[in-house]
Formats: C-alpha cells, structure tokens, sequence
C-alpha cells in the first residue's frame, strides 16, 4: 500500500490535465465553429443575403455569446433587411407613379444606413442610389408627357441633366429635340406676324439647347433677312408697284415658285407632321418663301391655317426648296391643301 501511496496526486494531476486539454480542445472548437459561421456570413452579406447572413450571425453568436463583431453585423443585417424592404416599397411607388411617397421610403432607408459604415454599408448604399435614381428617371419620364411650351419643358431638362447617367441623358436629349422643334413652331408663329425680336429669342432660346440644329439656323438667318426686307418693304413699296407692269416682273412676282409636293403624316410621337418641297421658276433669285396651307376634315371643313418658311432661305432659278411644320396636341386624321405661296425678290 505504501508503494502506491506516492501514486494517487501524479493519477489526480494525470486526470486534470486530460480533463482540462479536453475542454480546452472543446473550447477551441467551439471557437473556430463561431469564426466559421462569421466568416460565411460576411460573405453572404457582400453579396446581398442578408437573411442568409443573419443565420450565420446567430449561429456564430449561440457558439460564442460574447462576439462583438457578430452582434454589430447582426445589427447591419437586421437594418439591412430593413432597407430592402422599404426600398421594395419604393419600387412600387414608383410603378404607381407615387414619386413623393417613393422619396420618402428611400430617405429612411438612407437614414437607417446612416450609423454604418464598411464594405456592406458601401453595397447597400450603391443600391440606394441606383433606386433613387431610377425613380428619379422615372419621375422625369412622367413629367415630360403632355408638355408642349419651352417654359414646361426647360426646368424638367435641368432636373434630368443633374442625372449622370444614361438614362437621363437619352430623355434630356429627347427634350432637347423637342424644345428645338417648340421653339422653331413658336417663332415661324412669330414671324408670320411680323414679331421679329420675339421670333428671333424664340430661336435663340432653341438653339441655346441645341446649337447645331439645321432648321433653327435657318429660320435665325431667314429672321432676320425677313425683318430687312420688311422694314426696306415700306420705301420700296411704290417702286416696286411702278415695275411690276413688266413680263418678267410679272412673272418673278406671280408665278415664281412650284409647289412639287406636300402632306401631312403623324410622326413616331403622335405629333402631325405637314411637309414638302417647291421649285423655284423665277429667272432671279427669291428670299423669304412661304406657302399657307389648310389642314381639312374628311367633310373639307377648314380645322386650321398656317404659313411656314421654305429653307434654305435664298431659292435661286430651278433650285429646291423644303419645308416642314410639325402640329402639336391632333388627334384626328386631317388632309392638308395648299393656298397660296409668297416670296420676295433679290
């Protein structure tokens, strides 16, 4: 017995230390387990799975229970979760042309992202941004239609030219197009009645948004040519009366110009389009041509009048000539007949 005694405290120390290397190792485990399952969930959250993510968090956090990062990213995925679903909410504002309410869902979700930062906090706000500025486009889209005045349209130009993004860009340009078309409607209007400083900032404000537009060129230089002859028209009037007795005169003055064809189609916008072209048969050059023309119902009743300027504003003998005049807010099939034609002679 004696032999043994000596035994028993190495036996206990033995049993301790297999005791306590097991807990260790069980510990350990455990501890490597609870970085795994964080680990997959910062993945998961990168990618966008925050329920996914959220698993992996409670899993890490039931390992190891005193986890600072895991409770802080369960914090994230849970506002996270959050965000996307008022973003989804968002969406649907969108769809239902509610742009107010939209805005408003995604200014919370922006400000529950607010206290976070990180890689996760970087990817749930890019998502914030594209949603706002898809709702953004879509406002603007929304906002264009039935708008016919420069005044309507040039604050929705500068809302969508505050977009950088491509979308934005098709549909400012889209609007461009269409101030452009406005702005030469406006001041052809205004040069038929002899408002030549109105005319003239019409087609200034025009090209101001479309610089190199061919007509809007045009119209300024046939404008201002117009304004000339008009204000020379008034002294030259009698002279011109005294030498209109001769053939050719006659002729430059009566017979100067051909209409080859004209018509009026709706264009891909629904707008109705009235154009065609002439020939000049004078023996000298002719400036400022016009003709008039009527747009008429199946019935041949007169629906409206108008005049438009052939371009280029100089026609010399034999020489073509174009015109075109596009008819806002008709909704209905007309046929156009043409009147008369009038122009000047250099």
């Amino acid at each position: 017995m004696k032999r043994w005694h000596w035994l028993m405290p190495v036996i206990a120390f033995l049993i301790a230390t297999i005791c306590l290397s097991g807990y260790f190792f069980s510990e350990h485990n455990r501890t490597n387990s609870a970085m795994e399952a964080f680990q997959k969930g910062e993945t998961a959250a990168l990618k966008g799975e925050f329920k996914e993510a959220r698993k992996y968090f409670e899993e890490a956090l039931a390992l190891r229970s005193q986890f600072p990062a895991a409770t802080e990213n369960m914090k994230l995925v849970n506002s996270a979760i959050e965000i996307n679903e008022r973003l989804h909410i968002a969406t649907k504002h969108q769809e239902g042309q509610e742009f107010s309410k939209s805005f408003e869902q995604i200014e919370k979700a922006e400000g529950i992202l607010s206290t976070y930062s990180g890689k996760v906090a970087d990817s749930i706000e890019k998502d914030i941004k594209n949603i706002r500025m898809n709702v953004n486009v879509a406002e603007i889209s929304y906002e264009m239609k039935g708008k016919s005045t420069l005044e309507e349209l040039e604050p929705i130009l500068i809302k969508a030219e505050k977009l950088d993004i491509k979308e934005a860009d098709e549909i400012a340009d889209e609007i461009r197009n269409r101030i452009a078309e406005i702005a030469f409607a406006q001041a052809n209007d205004l040069l038929t009645d002899h408002q030549f400083t109105a005319a003239l900032a019409s087609v200034k404000k025009g090209l101001y948004h479309k610089p190199k537009n061919e007509k809007l060129i045009n119209l300024k230089s046939t404008i201002q040519n117009e304004q000339a002859a008009f204000e020379k028209a008034e002294q030259k009037r009698y002279e011109q009366a005294l030498i209109a007795a001769a053939e050719e005169k006659e002729h430059n003055l009566n017979d100067a110009l051909e209409v080859i064809s004209i018509k009026a189609e709706f264009n891909d916008l629904g707008d109705l389009v009235v154009k065609g072209s002439v020939k000049s048969k004078a023996t000298v050059p002719i400036t400022l041509a016009s003709i008039s023309y009527s747009l008429v119902d199946k019935k041949k009743r007169v629906y409206d009048e108008n005049e438009v300027y052939i371009y280029p504003d100089v026609l010399y003998p034999d020489e073509k000539g174009t015109f075109e005049y596009t008819h806002y807010l008709i909704d209905k099939e007309l046929d156009v007949e043409f009147n008369e034609a009038n122009w000047y002679l250099q």
